[in-house]
């Protein structure tokens, strides 16, 4: 069975944050009718706490499809900055591998922590507002994508899902 390194665990939650951050905030600034596809697929778990678990400004959301809504139907027009990123590996083994697992496997089976904070331009392309932002996601691997499975494709679709958001406008 393939083991990560510490070098190994960095290397991948790095990019996976980078990647991430990169395409999540692309899409709320101008592909809004992508933001649902970077979520997990809506469940409920044993006890009727639901996933995912969005929290935006203190307003509790369960459904991704509901947020990209409200996100495309309320929210005025909107320009994100991200200025900085932290990323730390939460659970470095989300489900136990066998022991032929290869690195590849062992790297897709972790969730990651990612603080994001930056400003955001609200209601005019130039001269609006801006206002601060803090965001911060648990990110898991997309089942469906990892190594293919789902797709017919290796690498094709989004790697990391939003299990867990909690987005605050800075005062």
């Amino acid at each position: 069975m393939a083991t990560l390194t510490g070098t190994d665990t960095v290397r991948i939650s790095t990019d996976a944050g980078e990647h991430f951050v990169d395409a999540f905030y692309t899409a709320l600034n101008g592909s809004r009718n992508q933001i649902k596809s970077f979520y997990v697929p809506s469940t409920t778990l044993a006890g009727g706490r639901g996933l995912p678990h969005i929290s935006f400004n203190g307003e509790l959301l369960n459904d991704a499809g509901a947020f990209q809504e409200r996100f495309e139907k309320q929210m005025p027009w909107t320009h994100f900055e991200p200025q900085s990123v932290n990323v730390h590996v939460l659970n470095p083994s989300l489900t136990p591998l066998d022991g032929k697992a290869s690195k590849r496997d062992a790297e897709r089976n972790m969730s990651l922590t990612v603080q994001v904070s930056g400003y955001v331009r609200l209601i005019e392309r130039k001269e609006g507002p801006m206002r601060g932002f803090s965001d911060g996601f648990v990110l898991v691997p997309n089942k469906e994508e990892v190594g293919g499975r789902g797709t017919g494709k290796q690498d094709v679709g989004r790697k990391w899902l939003i299990q867990s958001q909690n987005f605050r406008f800075v005062v």
